[in-house]
């Protein structure tokens, strides 16, 4: 992972953002605002950026047409079937539609780095944060003129994983961008020198968008988290590496990307070069019998997510950091078509792997229908559910799991 793959290829094609715009700027007005963008990062513009007016119908349809090109509909089905048996989204949950809904609903400027220009959605009436999101996607422009958007986004990350973090890269930064924009507007100084602020100021995001936008107000939690991520800990990590690197760091971190969600939340950790291997997930007892669907990470934010949502932030925070690599393998029974998860996750400490065992029951409780245990014990939990047999064991540092594996059959006695 991350998982939400959909969300994901789609997301930096349709950035959120706050306000509507009420007219299409003039071309002064774009020149102007490039080249304060310019200065702040040291990214000189190459070349004009053309500008595209999108009404809220044809915004709509430009989310669709870019979902259809980008996702596989077995994909989406492969991400949303991980999802649900990992307890992220509920049982009959859409993801293709609600990804839909979660990104039309929103006012929009975006800069599309496929066709190299900005999407404004026009409205009646004029906002006080115009300029702000024009400079905001303006950074986006002049990153891609100077690092190729279609190679850093599209084709450079191998995994969901390295995805996510560099989006959050592209996303963190040109909020970064804004927000240094903005202070010095306002003659407040600059946002390098303003961590606490920054601090104080992020959590409301999450709480803005709700109020501001039904359908993310009612999403998942994963999803809500998965749209906001790339903003809220993008934006702190280009802040540790502003504190760093000075005015080297736009171009670092272009050059040189950090690779997964753990290196965005802990900024040290990509500076210092460290990386995690995932430690080996469990097999099933007939493998033989399963074809691998899709794979990928399991990453810090994936967990962090997952415990927040059915054991709170304590929990997410207590354990997310004493992560160490994960993986996940989505399988298919070959006879039945049932879907099957194997996963496991490395932590620093045996100690941390017993804690997320223990916190993993509640999610079992808590997302299973027809829950029946045939053993909880220290370092193990075993039964069945709905979704088929399960087996979650602790093995030194990690925990490995079997999950939604076709149930046994009972074995048939010959008749006396």
């Amino acid at each position: 992972m991350t998982i939400a793959g959909l969300l994901r290829t789609v997301l930096f094609h349709t950035a959120a953002a706050c306000a509507l715009l009420a007219q299409v700027p003039t071309a002064d007005r774009i020149r102007a605002l490039t080249a304060d963008v310019a200065r702040i990062t040291g990214l000189e513009m190459r070349r004009a950026v053309p500008v595209e007016t999108l009404s809220r119908a044809e915004w709509k349809r430009y989310v669709e047409r870019e979902i259809q090109r980008e996702v596989k509909p077995e994909e989406l089905l492969a991400d949303q079937t991980t999802l649900r048996l990992l307890g992220l989204v509920p049982r009959d949950f859409d993801l293709r539609q609600t990804t839909i809904d979660l990104l039309a609903e929103q006012a929009a400027a975006v800069y599309d780095h496929r066709r190299k220009r900005m999407l404004l959605l026009e409205d009646g009436s004029a906002g006080p944060l115009e300029d702000a999101i024009l400079v905001h996607e303006l950074a986006h422009a002049l990153a891609d003129q100077h690092y190729d958007m279609r190679r850093f986004l599209d084709k450079g990350a191998r995994t969901g994983e390295q995805q996510a973090a560099r989006l959050a890269v592209v996303e963190g930064q040109a909020m970064w961008v804004m927000l240094e924009w903005q202070l010095g507007r306002m003659g407040m100084g600059s946002v390098a020198r303003n961590r606490e602020a920054l601090e104080r100021m992020l959590p409301a995001l999450g709480s803005m968008a709700a109020a501001s936008y039904p359908v993310f107000g009612t999403a998942p939690l994963y999803l809500q988290e998965t749209l906001l991520f790339p903003y809220t800990a993008g934006v702190l990590f280009q802040q540790a590496a502003v504190e760093k690197l000075g005015a080297r760091a736009f171009r670092q971190v272009l050059e040189r990307p950090p690779e997964t969600t753990r290196q965005i939340l802990h900024p040290e950790e990509w500076l210092a070069g460290k990386r995690y291997e995932a430690p080996p997930a469990p097999v099933p007892p007939k493998e033989s019998d399963y074809r691998r669907v899709s794979s990928g990470i399991l990453g810090e934010f994936d967990i962090r997510v997952l415990l927040k949502q059915y054991c709170g932030a304590e929990a997410a925070e207590r354990l997310g950091t004493q992560w160490r690599g994960g993986s996940y393998e989505l399988l298919e029974h070959r006879q039945t078509r049932r879907p099957a998860l194997r996963w496991a996750i490395g932590f620093a400490e045996e100690a941390a792997a017993l804690d997320f065992l223990d916190r993993y029951r509640a999610v079992l409780e808590a997302k299973s229908g027809q829950l029946r245990w045939k053993s909880v014990a220290r370092g193990l939990l075993e039964g069945s559910n709905s979704d088929g047999d399960f087996r979650i064991e602790v093995r030194g540092a990690s925990v490995g799991a079997l999950e939604a594996l076709q149930p046994r059959q009972p074995e048939l006695r010959p008749a006396l």
